[in-house]
């Protein structure tokens, strides 16, 4: 029998080139297009730099069966990194406008190309081969890829689309809709309509991008936050795409009371009266309708206790950095992540969208650290936000509208 026939092709040369002519060609277009040459020592220069931080880790993790905790603790690491440079931008107000190395109609045509080729294969790769190529994928370790028999048994009590089918469907969609988010931002609230395109073929072309190919968990909800922030002088729409978000990868409803404190005496109200009812609804259907809970999963949600937000949260036996550890040692971990969620909600008293920008991505990152199943691993969840905090000018006047004054009484 022909051994070679029998191994899988490594995840990320699904291109047809050997894995290190795809990475060099990826790093090259990257630092090519972004990199400002004539600005070296720009803080735009180190965010690209960092941008890749936690890329030796995750190929690690992609490219070998095993997982071993020196892996995650090095995640940690270009994660502890990324949460002091969103504290630091917390408090830069002048941000000079460095757009890409290429006009608005090559990055046009690339990004076309890129999210065609994207999207394609999203939807046309094979289930397991993606899996493999995804660390922060659950079925990744426990090797409970949905199999054919699965999969007609959902059919049957679904309809006739199988849950895999629409993974990669919603993982397609995930993309586009990131890609599409982040020109949008670019251009009607940055109105700089090269960043927008410039941002979303960062995105396309970073490697994270084509490890989490079709994972719908990470790319229907980062898509939803970015939704959020392309919809944020309108609370209640913003908080809807949260809330869903939150309901369909946990760490994001964390999210929520910073967003509070950005909309305080600006549309809170509306943004907490949606977003707040539809995430606990979500999460009670979750819990007592076990049918709809198992297609979610299938189709690539989280649950909490995958994500260890439940007393009964036990630690996997494999991938991850708490592996046969101890709770004790996660729980102030985890205490200290819902005291600076807490904290988010008053500090800044007055955010501005760019400070929203950092707050969300220090959230989504700060969440790594206790995740239980795969922390560290989910770069594809926060990598939208911290390329609109790289890429981004000077949003300080960018606030949620004012509240309409009432008007004064005849006579008065």
């Amino acid at each position: 029998m022909n051994q070679s026939a029998a191994v899988p092709a490594t995840p990320l040369e699904s291109l047809g080139l050997p894995f290190g002519v795809w990475l060099f060609l990826t790093l090259l277009f990257w630092f090519a297009l972004f990199f400002k040459f004539h600005r070296f020592w720009s803080i735009r220069n180190l965010d690209l730099v960092l941008m890749l931080a936690q890329l030796p880790a995750l190929l690690h993790l992609t490219t070998r069966d095993d997982r071993p905790a020196s892996a995650f603790a090095l995640l940690f690491v270009g994660l502890g990194i990324w949460l002091v440079r969103c504290v630091l931008d917390l408090a830069l107000t002048r941000r000079p406008v460095l757009e890409p190395n290429l006009d608005s109609a090559g990055l046009g045509c690339l990004m076309a190309g890129l999210l065609a080729l994207v999207a394609i294969e999203a939807i046309t790769v094979p289930i397991d081969a993606g899996v493999e190529r995804n660390p922060g994928d659950p079925h990744s370790v426990k090797t409970e890829v949905p199999t054919p028999a699965s999969d007609a048994t959902l059919r049957r009590a679904f309809g006739r689309v199988a849950p895999s089918e629409l993974k990669r469907l919603m993982a397609a969609l995930g993309h586009v809709g990131i890609s599409l988010g982040l020109v949008g931002i670019g251009s009607r609230i940055f109105q700089r309509p090269t960043i927008g395109l410039g941002m979303a073929v960062a995105f396309l072309i970073l490697p994270y991008t084509r490890i989490a190919l079709i994972d719908s968990g990470q790319l229907v909800a980062a898509a939803l936050v970015v939704l959020a922030i392309a919809a944020y002088r309108r609370p209640a729409t913003a908080g809807l795409a949260l809330a869903v978000a939150g309901a369909w990868m946990p760490p994001v409803a964390g999210l929520i009371p910073a967003w509070a404190g950005f909309y305080w005496g600006r549309g809170v109200r509306r943004f907490v009266a949606v977003a707040v009812p539809v995430l606990v609804a979500a999460w009670l259907l979750a819990s007592t309708v076990p049918a709809a809970s198992r297609l979610a999963v299938e189709c690539g949600a989280r649950t909490l206790n995958e994500v260890g937000l439940l007393p009964s949260s036990e630690s996997p036996a494999a991938g991850s950095f708490w592996n046969d550890v101890e709770p004790a040692y996660r729980l102030p971990v985890l205490v200290l992540h819902l005291c600076v969620v807490a904290l988010s909600a008053v500090w800044p008293a007055e955010k501005n969208l760019g400070q929203l920008i950092a707050q969300s991505a220090l959230l989504l990152i700060a969440s790594e650290f206790w995740y239980l199943d795969q922390g560290g691993t989910h770069a594809t969840l926060y990598v939208p936000l911290l390329l609109l905090l790289t890429f981004r000018p000077n949003l300080s006047l960018k606030r949620p509208p004012e509240p309409p004054r009432p008007h004064a009484a005849p006579g008065s």
